[in-house]
């Protein structure tokens, strides 16, 4: 299985991809949700190996260096409404330094908009349900949560931004390691999708 990362501006399958994202096709796993499988990046132009990533635990990964040492540590937080609510959000601390990087999906104010919001969305798409049941079309009209999310380091500000409604990074400063910038939007994609 593999993926391409490609800048926005070289949209063409002829240019060259910035990076590819290789991984082994993930066993069956059992349970609610299971961790990212294993991924390779390789520098895309020339081919070679840049990093891996692995599961370490449930929502918690090592970014490896090409000879096998460790990098970086990626944790997921994963999100919860009982006893406060509080967002999905991603932490990566680099291997010895104080430096980490944070970042949470969805901006209150999103979400503000889609809980208030949220009972009209549900009707719209119950509606749209049923006029696609006459209509015989399978579109996807499901509504998905808010996606944007802002990594900052404290001192360098926003390093990483995604937005989901174009569905792009923007890596922002070149004070985050490019390595752990691709791990940060495979495993935060991966997560989306599934």
């Amino acid at each position: 299985m593999t993926a391409t990362i490609r800048l926005s501006a070289a949209r063409r399958p002829e240019h060259t991809p910035v990076a590819r994202v290789f991984t082994s096709r993930a066993e069956e796993r059992s349970g609610r949700r299971s961790s990212a499988p294993p991924f390779w990046i390789h520098h895309g132009p020339d081919d070679t190996l840049w990093c891996s990533v692995r599961p370490v635990a449930q929502d918690v990964y090592e970014l490896c260096a090409t000879d096998g040492t460790s990098t970086a540590r990626i944790d997921r937080r994963a999100a919860r409404i009982l006893c406060w609510p509080r967002r999905v959000r991603w932490s990566a601390r680099l291997t010895g330094s104080q430096q980490s990087v944070t970042g949470s999906v969805g901006t209150w104010y999103a979400w503000l908009l889609y809980v208030v919001t949220a009972p009209l969305l549900l009707l719209f798409t119950l509606c749209v349900m049923v006029y696609s049941l006459f209509d015989g079309t399978a579109d996807d009209n499901t509504f998905r949560s808010p996606a944007r999310t802002r990594w900052r380091i404290a001192g360098a500000g926003t390093v990483l931004d995604y937005r989901g409604v174009s569905k792009t990074y923007r890596y922002a400063t070149p004070s985050l390691d490019i390595r752990l910038a691709y791990a940060l939007a495979v495993l935060q994609t991966w997560d989306r999708e599934n």
